[in-house]
């Protein structure tokens, strides 16, 4: 009885040891999701909210309106061009961003992830996405 019970912890601990390893193999068939970008153009805006300001005779009548900026990013990858939406309530976006830069980009039907030394999670929503191979008919 007792060697039956060594025998089953030593299976334990070998089953404890290689499984990790096993899970922590690099070969697992998965692909890197990021694809090499071109940033192709980027325009900046200067966005308030709410859009008006009337407040009648009164200028302390008016609403209270916030600042932020937003930035029209557009990438291109293979033959298609992705215009992604970046907002922020500062005047600052990546260096990586701007034209004719190469970029690692991960994309999905509504958002682009992007590979920054600084900012791993850096994310845009698609605005706009549009054939760009000279196709004529």
């Amino acid at each position: 009885m007792r060697k039956n019970i060594g025998i089953g912890i030593g299976i334990g601990i070998a089953v404890l040891v290689i499984v990790p390893v096993l899970n922590a193999s690099p070969a697992r068939g998965k692909a890197n999701p990021f694809v090499q970008g071109t940033v192709i153009e980027v325009q900046k805006q200067k966005v308030y909210f709410p859009d008006y300001a009337i407040g009648g005779s009164n200028p302390s009548d008016a609403p209270l309106t916030s600042r932020y900026y937003a930035y029209l990013v557009s990438v291109r990858v293979d033959c298609k061009t992705y215009v992604g939406r970046y907002e922020t309530p500062f005047n600052y976006l990546p260096s990586e961003f701007t034209p004719n830069q190469p970029i690692q980009v991960h994309l999905t039907k509504h958002v682009m992830y992007f590979d920054l030394p600084n900012d791993p999670d850096m994310r845009m929503g698609i605005v706009r996405r549009s054939p760009d191979c000279g196709q004529t008919r």
